[in-house]
Parts: structure tokens; C-alpha cells; sequence
């Protein structure tokens, strides 16, 4: 995970908590983390989702969204830096796999 998409990501959490229970469609979210509309959609589908409900609203087709009743924002954000560790763990692997496989094939064409 990028550190602007990490950074993001507390934004939009910090934004949903400040509604407390109030349902938010997602460009009011935008709005008031500062950030494109599609941003906030794409990080939540991919990183927010078990933290969140959602709803849409007819005939609008609007998506509303909350933070899930009892959901603590420093769960949230341990969440994420768990995920963060894993994913560069997995990417180092797949560097290091990667040189290896090159280094083999520049072995056997000298």
C-alpha cells in the first residue's frame, strides 16, 4: 500500500467516525476529506469494506456508508498497518523471486 493511499485511507475513516451515526453517500465524504470522489470509492471497496455498512438508496441509486455500530477507529488503523506489513512482506518476496529467476538465466547464458 502507498503511503498517500494509507494517509487516505485515515482520512476517510477519521470523516466517517466525525458523522458518528450519520449515513454519508460518497462524494459528501470526498468533499470533506478533500479528495476526488472515485478515490474514496476505490479505497473503500478495497480496503474498507468489513468496517463498513452500506446502502443504496432508491431510486437515486445512491451509495450511503457508515462506519458498522461499535467499530473502533484504532482497530481500524491497526487493521491497516497489518495488511501494509503483509503486502510489502509479500512484494519483497516477489522482488527477491524475481532476481533469482534472473540471475539463473543470466548464469546460463554465460
Amino acid at each position: 500500500m502507498r503511503k498517500d493511499a494509507a494517509e487516505n485511507l485515515i482520512k476517510i475513516v477519521r470523516c466517517l467516525k466525525e458523522a458518528e451515526d450519520g449515513w454519508l453517500w460518497v462524494r459528501e465524504i470526498a468533499r470533506r476529506s478533500g479528495m476526488h470522489h472515485k478515490t474514496v470509492s476505490r479505497l473503500i471497496d478495497k480496503h474498507l469494506g468489513m468496517f463498513l455498512d452500506t446502502q443504496t438508496m432508491e431510486p437515486f441509486n445512491v451509495q450511503m456508508i457508515r462506519l458498522k455500530p461499535g467499530t473502533d477507529i484504532n482497530a481500524v488503523f491497526r487493521f491497516l498497518a497489518v495488511k501494509e506489513k503483509l503486502e510489502n512482506e509479500a512484494e519483497s518476496k516477489n522482488k527477491a523471486k524475481q532476481l533469482d529467476f534472473l540471475d539463473k538465466n543470466n548464469a546460463k547464458q554465460v
